[in-house]
């Protein structure tokens, strides 16, 4: 029996020197942290999918937009252009995403935006970005509506939200930047009336800068303050206010553009709903004059431009005078050009359309012409390359002569959505020079399937449009 015992000790021992040595076994080791890591990353890698595959299913809920509002040409040299991106496909800028509290429920839920950040755009003479540049100064949403080059800088004007309650408010200030000739940020000038400002439009004159745009009160909010509507400023060149004046009604009065004329500056706009506005400024900023033209679109008058000793503005009227059972109006808005006298007499109104919505944005006054930009959504429209869509609008061009009558026109369309919102004259190339040619660049945006690489059939891109003398698309950015 003992020598039982001490055999079953030994193996007892053989055994527990077996296992330790296995433990020893550096090898061994090595292959269980192996093992072990390989699980980790596995695991990591099964999350970050799944991280992954709900980002993409919140994204794909979601509209991004990119959008171009004005482009010039700045002597022949480079195009500037001005709008807004959320950037979720920029190469220049980064996405990102702010939280607040809803105001508007009553457990003040946090939700989660994509900034719509401004965006400033330089374009070489090939239409190649130089530059993208946006703005810096808040932790929301901004847009530039207008930028243009003075003084060897550029100033772009807009709007921003700068506090959280501003978002469910749906209210932001206006906004002045100035940036140098390579994009960089010098210094912005915030502007705030009546809770809700931006500003439109800018344009330089010899001693600063005249910026026109809209300071309303917020939604819900009533009140008789007298320096709301539409709003005009002057800064100097450093950004200080010089003087400042308005009209129009303080729930909806907007001045959407501005012109220089020999004795003051003219803005157009709107002041109620369906009520097309134009007031006269002196150089000191005093009113002048005001006109109403009382059958616009629920945008107003958009654009405007003097030529010959007339104004020329761009917007949409409404043509029907029918009215429904009740007795109100009903509305069936055409594209039109406003023509007016400079004392502000409307003269004349060149006008294209069909049943449903029709605009111009935008217009540029040549020699022999006038060539207006906008959309349609009409399908009886008489325009060359209607594909009408259900719903939908499609960027258009067209042509007029002084006396009214369409020389040519175009439609830029797609699967979707196209707007054209601004047009310039090309910087000419050589072949231009030579034969005497021009052709216009146009922006805009679309949600179209354009191509594989632009367009998803949901999302917004802003497009740069080349179109020859004769309407044809040489170049789409």
């Amino acid at each position: 029996m003992k020598i039982i015992k001490d055999k079953n000790k030994n193996n007892e021992k053989k055994i527990k020197a077996k296992k330790k040595s296995k433990t020893k076994d550096p090898l061994l080791f090595k292959k269980r942290v192996k093992v072990i890591t390989i699980i980790c990353i596995l695991v990591i890698a099964i999350e970050l999918f799944i991280m992954y595959v709900m980002y993409l299913n919140r994204d794909s809920k979601l509209t991004f937009v990119d959008t171009l509002n004005s482009i010039h040409n700045v002597d022949d040299s480079y195009y500037l252009a001005s709008g807004s991106s959320n950037f979720k496909y920029s190469r220049y800028n980064d996405s990102f995403i702010y939280q607040y509290e809803d105001l508007n429920t009553e457990d003040l839920e946090l939700k989660q935006a994509y900034a719509e950040q401004a965006k400033l755009v330089k374009y070489d003479k090939e239409l190649n970005i130089v530059f993208e540049s946006t703005f810096n100064g808040g932790e929301y949403d901004s847009t530039f509506y207008d930028a243009i080059v003075a003084n060897d800088y550029i100033y772009a004007v807009g709007s921003y939200i700068y506090d959280e309650s501003q978002v469910s408010l749906k209210t932001r200030d206006a906004i002045l930047v100035k940036y140098d000739l390579d994009g960089k940020i010098e210094w912005f000038r915030n502007y705030q009336i009546l809770g809700d400002t931006e500003f439109k439009k800018i344009i330089a004159v010899d001693d600063g800068l005249i910026v026109v745009g809209q300071s309303i009160y917020e939604n819900m909010e009533i009140g008789n303050h007298d320096m709301g509507g539409g709003i005009i400023v002057k800064y100097d060149f450093d950004g200080n206010i010089i003087w400042t004046n308005n009209f129009g009604g303080n729930k909806s009065g907007i001045f959407n553009d501005v012109v220089e004329v020999e004795d003051g500056y003219i803005c157009c706009g709107k002041d109620a709903v369906n009520y097309g506005l134009i007031v006269k400024f002196s150089l000191d900023g005093e009113r002048i004059w005001v006109k109403n033209y009382s059958n616009t679109d629920e945008i107003g008058m958009t654009a405007i431009k003097v030529k010959d000793d007339k104004i020329y503005i761009a917007g949409s009227y409404n043509k029907s005078e029918s009215s429904d059972d009740e007795g109100n109006k009903l509305f069936e808005y055409d594209a039109c050009i406003f023509i007016y006298s400079l004392d502000g007499e409307l003269i004349d109104i060149f006008s294209i359309g069909g049943s449903l919505a029709d605009r111009f944005n935008s217009l540029l006054l040549n020699d022999n012409s006038i060539i207006a930009i906008g959309y349609t959504k009409s399908s009886d429209i008489e325009l060359s390359g209607l594909g009408y869509k259900e719903k939908m609008a499609e960027g258009m061009i067209v042509e007029f002569d002084y006396q009214g009558h369409i020389i040519n026109s175009k439609v830029y369309g797609g699967s979707k959505n196209e707007t054209l919102n601004d047009i310039v004259r090309s910087i000419p190339t050589t072949e231009e020079l030579i034969n005497n040619t021009q052709s216009y660049i146009l922006i805009g945006y679309t949600n179209s399937r354009r191509n594989i690489f632009q367009g998803n059939g949901k999302d917004y891109f802003g497009k740069v449009l080349k179109y020859s003398a004769k309407f044809e698309l040489e170049r789409e950015n």
